[in-house]
């Protein structure tokens, strides 16, 4: 019911009114907004660097919360993969005959998911994360790499929780989404962070796209690169974030859906370039 509910609201519509809450500087709205979420999400305030709502500026600042500096070690072997946000395994698998495992019963293409060739992807493996509105909402680099390419492809702004993952075929290749080619001397891992119902934007660290995406356009950003766990973009409110790794770069883990991962968690491993036969 609720995904056929959401073929027939006006999601864009709803999401810029709710955006506009989101920037409300006054104390006593903002403040309000901030401690009835933190209540009906159970929000844990803990892990944040700023602990109550007078100290953000708005709604949508709170929202994109920093965490306490130092509270995510990040794991000193530099093959490690981590994982670039807070979130719940959605699926993780294989990357075979283009597809990938949406939820049981449902497959979607990578190359429409990205919007160029993959062929280089077949074979490697994939793991999606389900950022719920309560959780961390920043996005970082899973690998040292250069941002080579990125893709804004504009879509639909579907809610991407458990339900509509279930209930609406080819869900991620419907919604808005940011494609970024993270290039390796071993091929290129991609990043795709899609917009969900609510998701008013998605803001990046660099210069360049902004969302909501208008038309497909492809940017190629010079002089931009990123360390692991280095900070790259911020979602408003939730949404999923999508790691593809080519087999030549190396291989991510298996999980089982619903499993919790934190932000610079172990996720997988590059191949050693530095071992020898």
């Amino acid at each position: 019911m609720f995904a056929v509910v959401q073929h027939i609201l006006p999601k864009r519509l709803l999401s810029r009114f709710v955006g506009v809450f989101a920037l409300v500087r006054w104390p006593l709205l903002k403040n309000i907004l901030i401690r009835l979420f933190i209540r009906s999400y159970a929000v844990d305030m803990s892990t944040s660097k700023r602990k109550t709502p007078e100290e953000f500026e708005t709604f949508a600042d709170f929202f994109s919360r920093e965490l306490i500096p130092g509270l995510r070690p990040i794991s000193s072997d530099s093959t490690t993969i981590t994982s670039p946000v807070d979130g719940v395994v959605s699926q993780s698998g294989i990357i075979q005959r283009g597809k990938l495992l949406q939820a049981k019963g449902h497959t979607y293409s990578v190359a429409e998911l990205i919007g160029q060739d993959c062929s280089d992807l077949e074979g490697g493996s994939f793991l999606t994360l389900y950022l719920d509105p309560s959780m961390y909402h920043r996005v970082h680099a899973p690998i040292n790499a250069i941002l080579s390419k990125t893709i804004e492809i504009p879509g639909k702004l579907f809610s991407v929780n458990g339900q509509s993952v279930h209930g609406i075929p080819n869900l991620f290749c419907r919604n808005e989404r940011l494609v970024c080619n993270l290039q390796t001397d071993a091929g290129a891992v991609r990043l795709v962070m899609v917009g969900a119902l609510i998701v008013a934007s998605i803001t990046t660290s660099w210069p360049g796209p902004s969302s909501p995406y208008r038309r497909r356009v492809e940017r190629s950003p010079r002089g931009v690169q990123f360390n692991r766990a280095e900070e790259m973009a911020r979602f408003t409110l939730g949404s999923t974030a999508i790691v593809l790794v080519p087999p030549s770069f190396g291989s991510l883990d298996r999980f089982e859906p619903d499993s919790p991962i934190k932000m610079g968690e172990h996720i997988g491993f590059k191949h050693d370039r530095t071992e020898r036969p």
